[in-house]
């Protein structure tokens, strides 16, 4: 393993984490270095050859597809938003979720070239635009993309290039999580076995904000009771409703619970399937 590449993707990382944070908590122009870093970590190029940080340790990784029908964006599209435009507590426009966790997954040279906004616009060209027109670089003028997604605003104080770029930037975060795990599974299945024995009916919390800190050291996994589970969605008394049900009928030995806990503190909860047996 490439020690320097190593530092640079946990690096990269750490950034981009601490960057979605800043711009969840208020700081518009923190989508700019999360452009920077996603252009490292899974579209750039060297000499016209692949050089992203991701791929060098995860070549055959393979991403959600965009949600919505590629098919419907043809030359006639002036503007094709895949994710559904909510509202949060404070009245701020946000766009989630905007990948299809429950499709096909897509090779990473699939998964860039789909389209976005229009027919002439990708995910890799949507992200490059940003991280060298205005992020790591300033030109002059807006190129074709950024004049797009920069004329829409959002309610609040948003564009839509920087809500796009803050999205896609948790989400490649949360399936290197998720990726990592599926490689690490016996480590991670013993562990849960333990907490299962000692605490009872539980989850695995995985924080995505000290994975992107702290990669290097593994997936910092932290098995905790049902009921401090279901505290965590206090606030939504259907979701705790729901969350309840699950904990108290799911099959310990089969499967493992495995919350997540977005870098905008969104919560995902997943059912992983056990692979060694459990006696």
């Amino acid at each position: 393993m490439n020690v320097k590449s190593l530092q640079d993707l946990e690096a990269s990382l750490s950034v981009l984490a601490e960057n979605v944070r800043s711009y969840c908590a208020g700081n518009m122009h923190a989508y700019r270095p999360v452009a920077v870093e996603l252009r490292k970590l899974i579209c750039d190029t060297q000499r016209g050859k692949d050089n992203s940080l991701i791929f060098r340790f995860f070549p055959d990784l393979r991403l959600h597809p965009l949600l919505g029908d590629q098919e419907q964006i043809d030359e006639f599209t002036t503007l094709y938003i895949p994710g559904t435009i909510r509202s949060d507590k404070h009245a701020k426009a946000k766009i989630s979720p905007l990948f299809n966790e429950d499709g096909t997954t897509l090779s990473r040279g699939e998964w860039l070239e789909q389209k976005l906004f229009d027919k002439g616009t990708t995910v890799k060209n949507f992200i490059r635009s940003v991280a060298d027109k205005e992020a790591a670089h300033s030109d002059p003028s807006y190129n074709s993309v950024l004049r797009k997604t920069k004329s829409i605003k959002l309610s609040g104080e948003g564009f839509l290039a920087a809500e796009l770029i803050i999205t896609i930037g948790r989400y490649i975060t949360k399936a290197l999580a998720i990726r990592v795990i599926n490689e690490n599974l016996a480590n991670i299945e013993e562990y849960i076995r333990k907490g299962y024995q000692k605490q009872g009916r539980g989850a695995a919390v995985l924080n995505l904000s000290e994975f992107a800190a702290s990669f290097s050291e593994g997936v910092p996994l932290v098995y905790q009771r049902g009921d401090k589970v279901a505290a965590r969605f206090e606030l939504d008394v259907g979701m705790c409703k729901k969350l309840q049900k699950i904990l108290g009928s799911y099959q310990p030995t089969k499967y493992f619970l495995l919350m997540v806990i977005d870098l905008n503190d969104e919560l995902w909860l997943y059912q992983q399937v056990m692979k060694i047996s459990k006696t």
